[in-house]
Order: C-alpha cells, then structure tokens, then sequence
C-alpha cells in the first residue's frame, strides 16, 4: 500500500511539474525564473522514482508522463504551445505552378517560364504592370489601390477580380512623399507618408483624387525606417506603425517604435503599443477584431540573427525592442532578463531574416477550408540557413485568436532574377494578391473550383 502511494505521488509530480513546465514556457519563454518550480516538480518526482524502480523503467515513466501533461494541455489549454501538431515533420511533396502570363509579357523577365512551388493546387496569373513597384495593396469594393513610394503615386486597378494585363492601371493621386500604408476608415480613405496621415477626397466619384486632409501630421522623419503600415479596426480607428531609427539604441523621440492609435474623426492620436522595431504588416484579425503585426529584428553582425516576429498586439504592451526578442531573449547589448520578464514574447517566432513584409488572414478566401483559417506572411527576405533560401510566404493555422499550428510554407521559389514579392492583400472576391518588386507586377492567385468542393464557410 505504501509504495503504491509512493508510485501515485510519483506520477501527480511527474505530471505537475511536465504541465507547469509547458505552460511556463508557452507563457513567459524558457529564460523565465518561473521555470524554478517546474524544474523543482520533475526532480522531486525523478528522485523518487528511481528510488523505487530501475533508469529503464525512469526513463520510459518520463516519457510516458510528458506526453500525457501535453495531451492534457492541448485538451484543457488550446491556447498556449507547444501543441502535438508541432512533432509533425513529414509535409506533402508541393505542387510546382507555372506562372501564367500574356504574350506581350513573354519578351520580358518571362522569355522563360516561370514556376513556384505550392503546398496547395493552386493558379497564379499576372494581372497587371506598374511603373514602380507597388509597396502596399488596398483592396475596396473589387477596386485595388496601391502605394508606389518611388513616385509618390497611388494607382487604381479597377475590377481586380476581372482584370487583365491589357488594362491600363489608372494615376488615382501623385505629388506625395514616399506613400505606404493605406486604409479606409468608414468610408473615408488615409494613405500615411513618412510624416503625416492624409486623408484622401473624391468627390465627384471620377475615380481621382481632388482633395487632401492632413489627419496627423509632425511625425519622426530623421532618417531610420520611414514605411508607415496602416489598418483600421471595426469601430474606425486607424494604427500606424513608426519604424526605429537605429537598428538597436535607446531611442530619444518616444514615438520611435511604437504603433499609434488615431481617431479619424479628430485626429487625436495616442500610443497603442511599443517595443516594435519595424513593424510594417499590420492587419487586423476578422474573429476578434484584435491587431496583428509583423515586425523585423535587429541585426546582430558576426552572430545568429534573431528571430524575426509575428505578435498578437495589445493596448499598452511592451513588445521588448530594443532590449529582448523573440521568446523574451535579451538583446546581447541591451538587454536584462528582468527587464524583459515585464515585455511581450512573440507570439511566433519567424525565421531570422524573413524580413516580414506582408500579413493577411485567408478568411475570406475561396480555398480549401485549411487555407481560409490561416495567417500568410510574406518572408522578403534570404532567411538564414534555410534548405530553401530566399523570398517566400508562410500559411500559419489559425484559430479564435491564436495559432494552432506550425507555420509553413505555402509558397517559394522566387529567384532573385525576376522575383521578389514585397506585399500581400486578400480580396472579398476570394483571391490572394502578391505585389512584386522586381518585375513591378501584379498576381493574382486562385484556387480551382474543385478544391473548394465542400468547404466550411466560417464568415
């Protein structure tokens, strides 16, 4: 009787200290002081279990114990990592999708073919040439507009859903400084360049611009990252992201790595979040209405680059730049882990050097029901030490306000001569867009009608 107590006691640690353990570790990162009493838990319970029994029969109840607290965790706690689906290595052979182009193309970057690879059957057609790469997509009403800083030009395509490469894009508004993020905000439409929000008037519906409103204007431009994301929440507030200066200092001006919050009727604005580096893919989650961002870490020379991010972004929350990274890593130079036990951990991990450009969610995509609950990043960057270097986009699975699953790639390839995509959008209509520097074109993707045979609308 007594050693069967001893046995149950056992497997009650066992059992705390692997869950206490998981949730620590999903919470507050493996660095956190609060892994004390995990650590505490499994060697209590080691050391009595190999006191009653053999290391076989230890090793085999560790084992055994660690995944029952991880199946426990993904049952009773679907929010916190790591979840069962992460040891799940093996992934189908991709699909290898031609691009599809028009004869006038075909004497461009396209005398030769031009494949990607897929994790889904899917199609890509070149839909339209800029003269400038588009740096940001909006898409309104099955219009699309895009910011070409390098002109300080928006252009229109009209009918996106329809359009061809024969259709000219149309000159919507020029004479702006370096314009980037765009949003609507009821009904009204803000484009943000480096200093100032502007809101953008037409008024006799002529598909021009013929007036502008300054929103907010005085913001930090000296110098350091000047593309300014922009999104609009449900109740019509707008956030704009505004980039460091340095790659890692203490900045003087408070309004340098932060995201800020503004009222579109007044223009009062006021911070929303900091800590945020470069934070130039803002969307906002279709579920909860909550704010999502990408953001690109420092640079480290001459060591492992850290982890670019993907947060999930709150009010009044410290994103740990630049002191801590990723998982409440501190910065080599910069950092304490005291400081940054009081910051936000990533919500994922990206890739070191993805340079995250682009953020979307698949909700309203007409795709397999797997791709619609899903969050698409688009990696610009080499990555390091990757098996396949270069530009690519991520799927991340997506639920109820968090992710579920391990990211992947939904589609790579793209080689430096003729491709480097730079931002994403998603259209009501049910297609994904992909801008591309280098050949300052238009893609559109889509799915065939028979992999949407059945799919689960959820919106």
């Amino acid at each position: 009787m007594k050693k069967q107590l001893q046995r149950l006691l056992v497997l009650l640690l066992l059992l705390a200290g692997w869950l206490s353990a998981f949730l620590v570790t999903g919470q507050f990162g493996r660095s956190s002081l609060y892994l004390l009493p995990p650590v505490l838990l499994l060697g209590a319970g080691m050391g009595l279990l190999i006191k009653l029994t053999n290391i076989r029969a230890t090793v085999l109840t560790l084992a055994v114990s660690a995944i029952t607290a991880l199946v426990l965790l993904n049952q009773f706690f679907p929010q916190h990592k790591p979840r069962l689906s992460t040891f799940k290595t093996s992934s189908p052979d991709p699909f290898l999708v031609g691009i599809e182009v028009p004869v006038t193309d075909q004497l461009s970057e396209f005398m030769s073919e031009r494949y990607l690879e897929s994790s889904s059957a899917i199609t890509i057609q070149l839909i339209a040439r800029l003269p400038a790469p588009a740096r940001q997509m909006l898409i309104v009403d099955n219009h699309m507009y895009v910011t070409l800083p390098d002109l300080g030009a928006i252009y229109l395509i009209d009918q996106i859903s329809r359009a061809q490469p024969t259709d000219h894009p149309i000159l919507y508004h020029s004479g702006l400084d370096r314009p980037f993020g765009l949003a609507v905000s009821k009904g009204r439409m803000f484009v943000a360049e480096p200093y100032q929000v502007i809101e953008l008037i037409d008024s006799n519906l002529d598909l021009l611009v013929d007036t502008e409103n300054i929103l907010l204007d005085g913001l930090p431009d000296d110098g350091g990252h000047w593309m300014r994301a922009l999104s609009s929440d449900r109740e019509g507030f707008l956030y704009l992201s505004i980039g460091s200066r340095c790659n890692a200092c203490e900045e003087e001006d408070q309004r340098r790595a932060t995201i800020i919050r503004i009222n579109p009727d007044t223009g009062d604005a006021r911070e929303f979040a900091r800590g945020l580096r470069n934070s130039v893919g803002l969307s906002i989650a279709p579920d909860t209405g909550k704010l999502w961002g990408t953001d690109i870490s420092r640079e480290l020379p001459g060591r492992t680059p850290p982890p670019d991010e993907l947060n999930r972004i709150s009010a009044d929350k410290h994103y740990g730049w630049p002191y801590c990274y990723g998982q409440q890593t501190s910065d080599p130079q910069l950092g304490s882990e005291t400081y940054c036990r009081d910051t936000v951990p990533a919500t994922v991990d990206l890739p070191p050097l993805c340079q995250p450009m682009g953020l979307v969610f698949g909700d309203t995509l007409m795709a397999p029901v797997d791709y619609q609950n899903s969050i698409y990043v688009l990696c610009g960057g080499s990555g390091y030490r990757l098996s396949h270097s270069g530009p690519n986009i991520i799927r991340l699975p997506y639920r109820q306000g968090d992710i579920i699953g391990n990211a992947s790639n939904f589609l790579r390839g793209w080689d430096a001569e003729w491709g480097a995509p730079i931002a994403l959008a998603v259209s009501q209509q049910g297609h994904l867009y992909i801008s591309d520097e280098k050949t300052q074109a238009i893609y559109r993707v889509r799915w065939p009608e028979s992999a949407n045979q059945g799919i689960l609308q959820s919106h």
